[in-house]
């Protein structure tokens, strides 16, 4: 798909699209959206921001979507390279409650120099249910507490859920949604597993992308024991889902 082209509407670029872990051609989840916004920020999501040469003056908002490691792994990376930039922008990190706490914590853990801890973070601790600059905050199901995300801009909308078991109210979030992104870590017949780790099956997310009547479904996530049966993913969300279904690499730009 390359680097796409700009257009009114939506430029969501996949800077991570994978699970727990890096692997040789897939960082942990990471979307960049028009450039200014990034959803999650999980190991090599900072290389792959390079890799475009995408300008960290630019981004105005982190949104996380809960506090595991594999979304917020290059956190600490981002504010030490914009503070060695120069940022002198305020940067907005949404997140869970607590996500103040956990930042500032993992700053002071990793022996931040005073020198990188100049940039001027407004953080927004979130318990969903919150609509506010064109987002719209629904708590998702998993543990620690997950936050899903709708965004709205230039008249189109997508709709990230993060990481979360079947959720019925996803279906109210993403509804009529241009784009919906939805964890499908796990095949049908690996629903009991999926249950137990707080994920979803590639058929749950074509049934909440058909509930909403979503117009494009990504299936996201994608682990590596799982990268064999993309095609079986994808064969999965279609029996529910008959609109377009992707499965996205890193660097990746769809535009909505």
């Amino acid at each position: 798909m390359g680097e796409g082209f700009r257009c009114l509407g939506l430029k969501v670029t996949f800077i991570g699209s994978g699970g727990y872990i890096v692997t040789a051609d897939r960082s942990c989840p990471s979307i960049l959206v028009d450039g200014e916004l990034l959803l999650d920020c999980g190991f090599g999501a900072l290389k792959n921001l390079r890799a475009l040469n995408v300008s960290l003056k630019d981004l105005k908002k982190l949104l996380l979507t809960h506090h595991h490691a594999d979304h917020i792994g290059d956190l600490v990376g981002l504010l030490w390279a914009m503070a060695m930039e120069g940022r002198d922008a305020p940067l907005e990190i949404w997140g869970p409650e607590g996500t103040d706490r956990l930042t500032m914590d993992l700053l002071e853990r990793m022996n931040t120099p005073p020198e990188y801890t100049v940039i001027k973070i407004n953080f927004r601790n979130l318990a969903g249910g919150e609509t506010m600059d064109g987002v719209k905050v629904l708590k998702a199901v998993h543990k620690p507490v997950n936050l899903a995300y709708r965004i709205e801009r230039n008249g189109k909308s997508l709709c990230y859920s993060g990481d979360t078991s079947y959720c019925e109210q996803l279906i109210s979030l993403a509804s009529k949604c241009n784009l919906l992104i939805h964890d499908a870590v796990f095949l049908d017949e690996q629903r009991e597993i999926a249950v137990l780790t707080n994920h979803s099956t590639a058929g749950e997310a074509g049934r909440v992308a058909r509930a909403a009547e979503v117009e494009k479904l990504v299936l996201f996530h994608i682990l590596p024991f799982n990268r064999a049966f993309e095609a079986e993913l994808l064969r999965q969300a279609k029996r529910e889902f008959d609109g377009e279904i992707l499965i996205v690499k890193d660097l990746e730009v769809l535009e909505v």
